[in-house]
């Protein structure tokens, strides 16, 4: 993990940046020079390009495009995004709020609108990390808007599904061009929890079917659709699903730290378990290491625990931390860590 050190400060005042958060060092003479931001290195540590590209392909007209880029500090500060600026109004962004911490990873969501322009686009994020060291990363995403062949609605999303629960979505596509015989010929298969079903064309209209799977996990969806064509130009369309699948009962933060917690001092952090009906947390035995468990009373739908650690040594301490419920299903696992 780059370092940045007390020892920094004085080489930061002069101007001067640590070679782990500089552009690359100066190419040959002779060799064209390229900056590269050292926050393009939270979303590719190693050789990290000096734009970051995602090309979402060729897509119907009023496609709304997606992707999911994850993002790590490697960095011994925290970090978060401080600002997201764009280069179209075709483009928005869900930056998460979270400062991270060394070694801890987020995503961002950026969007595209298909709808807002025709033919080949080329867009540019620039997103901007800090705020004690301030570099930003810039991320370019294009797409080929096909203005004869037009989506309805823009993208499926199923919003929030129990987990174990079904759900499904019909998009319309209709071509508008001029080749006479133009055909949706086959889906790839998605690779996310997903059935896709093509239903037999009304004239130049195609409904395609998805469906969740009821046994999808838990978690974020956000999956590319692939349609084949016999359009030689272009053989292959794509379109995006969304949505979240909600397990009967989560945990947040799944992380807690203890900082600067000293021999005989006592912090208190809380953790969150968020349920679909009224549940309680059975009583966690001591272990003798400082940590105490105080769960709920009362039965309900959100219980809120507090963790409270008094160190009874020196030094590093980490502990995983199992909560049961009466819901019956497998304990969560909390991971605890103490700095001293």
């Amino acid at each position: 993990m780059a370092r940045l050190n007390r020892t920094w400060l004085g080489i930061f005042a002069l101007g001067f940046v640590p070679l782990a958060m500089a552009a690359e060092p100066t190419p040959p003479t002779g060799t064209p020079q390229v900056f590269v931001p050292w926050a393009n290195k939270f979303f590719k540590k190693d050789n990290p390009p000096s734009v970051i590209v995602h090309d979402f392909g060729t897509v119907p007209h009023g496609t709304m495009l997606t992707h999911k880029f994850t993002f790590t500090n490697i960095y011994d500060v925290p970090m978060q995004i401080i600002d997201v600026r764009k280069s179209c109004t075709c483009l928005d962004a869900d930056p998460p709020q979270k400062v991270l911490q060394p070694n801890e990873s987020a995503d961002i969501v950026l969007t595209m609108n298909a709808a807002k322009f025709n033919g080949p686009n080329a867009q540019t994020f620039y997103v901007t990390f800090g705020p004690q060291y301030v570099s930003t990363a810039v991320i370019r995403v294009q797409a080929n808007s096909r203005a004869d062949v037009q989506l309805s609605p823009g993208h499926v999303n199923f919003g929030v599904v129990q987990q174990g629960a079904k759900a499904a979505q019909v998009v319309t596509i209709k071509y508008v061009g001029k080749m006479r015989d133009w055909k949706i010929t086959e889906v790839v298969k998605p690779s996310g929890p997903l059935d896709v079903q093509l239903t037999d064309p009304k004239g130049p209209e195609f409904a395609v079917t998805v469906s969740l799977k009821a046994d999808a996990p838990a978690g974020t969806i956000l999956e590319p659709i692939t349609l084949k064509t016999n359009d030689p130009t272009a053989s292959l369309l794509q379109f995006n699903v969304a949505g979240v699948v909600q397990a009967p009962i989560t945990v947040a933060p799944e992380k807690v730290k203890f900082e600067g917690v000293k021999l005989g001092d006592e912090q208190t952090q809380k953790v969150i378990l968020r349920a679909t009906k009224a549940f309680k947390v059975e009583a966690v035995a001591d272990a003798g290491d400082g940590l105490t468990i105080e769960p709920g009373e009362v039965a309900s739908p959100v219980q809120i625990i507090t963790v409270k650690f008094k160190p009874v040594g020196t030094g590093a301490w980490k502990r995983e931390l199992k909560l049961k419920t009466d819901l019956g299903e497998a304990p969560l696992t909390v991971e605890l860590e103490a700095v001293q």
